[in-house]
């Protein structure tokens, strides 16, 4: 898969008076290729927008099979420690794995009073039986087929890899039963969005974030869409949703 200019980092233009800052956080073997519209238009609503590549991505699955999601985490903690640290109590966005992150976030005593709410998109929680022995099968079976471009809206594709590593797959697994299991510490309020029809995670890892958080949740369903949400039909509801979502509990900079 050829990589385009989209899928590198990217930061909103600067703001003179920013509304607050937002940590958005992209998917297993994706790109913030398919986060971009949903960072562009926040930025449009004066966010402070922060879209980072996560190690090992846009690259080749080689690199990514030689991270952890130490790695990835790290990655993530790091931009929204220095997004706090200039506006105050930030918000997080992810999709699928992405997703996990934000949540993993939200549950780091570190980061208590850092951060004011979530946003999850199709959050992975689960992977299939096969992915609790990834670890051992992965020096004879490398590879797995891609998980990419799993969109209902014609014309849209998703820059991520043709093929999944099976190492980064036990990454990915110690990852979401990690963040799984402590998902009580989330108590700050969190907007779950979840597509009717997924073929990449199950909606049911939706039921299990919502009942597990102990913040506020609010649910939006999303009836055209598949697991890309954000480069699909229901693309212009999700973003209105979490810009309302956004202006309702994190505090304006004029109220901190």
């Amino acid at each position: 898969m050829a990589f385009s200019e989209l899928s590198r980092p990217w930061r909103a233009p600067g703001h003179s008076n920013p509304r607050g800052g937002l940590l958005l956080c992209h998917g297993f073997t994706g790109s913030p290729q398919s986060m971009r519209p949903w960072a562009e238009d926040h930025a449009t609503r004066g966010w402070d927008v922060d879209l980072p590549l996560l190690p090992g991505h846009a690259s080749t699955e080689r690199e990514l099979a030689g991270t952890s999601w130490q790695d990835w985490y790290g990655t993530v903690r790091e931009a929204a420690l220095a997004l706090a640290e200039e506006h105050g109590p930030i918000a997080v966005g992810g999709l699928s794995m992405g997703g996990a992150l934000a949540l993993a976030l939200a549950e780091d005593p570190r980061l208590r009073g850092s951060l004011a709410a979530v946003v999850v998109v199709n959050p992975g929680m689960t992977l299939p039986a096969v992915a609790g022995v990834a670890g051992l099968i992965a020096p004879v079976v490398r590879t797995l087929p891609g998980i990419g471009s799993d969109i209902a809206r014609a014309g849209s594709h998703e820059e991520a890899y043709d093929r999944l590593p099976v190492r980064a797959v036990a990454q990915l697994r110690r990852l979401f039963t990690r963040t799984r299991r402590d998902l009580g510490a989330v108590e700050v309020p969190v907007l779950v969005a979840t597509s009717r029809v997924d073929h990449t995670v199950p909606p049911t890892d939706s039921d299990i974030v919502a009942a597990g958080v102990h913040g506020p949740v609010e649910r939006l369903p999303l009836l055209r869409s598949h697991h890309l949400a954000t480069l699909d039909h229901d693309a212009e509801l999700l973003f209105e949703t979490s810009a309302r979502f956004l202006d309702q509990h994190v505090p304006a900079p004029g109220a901190r």
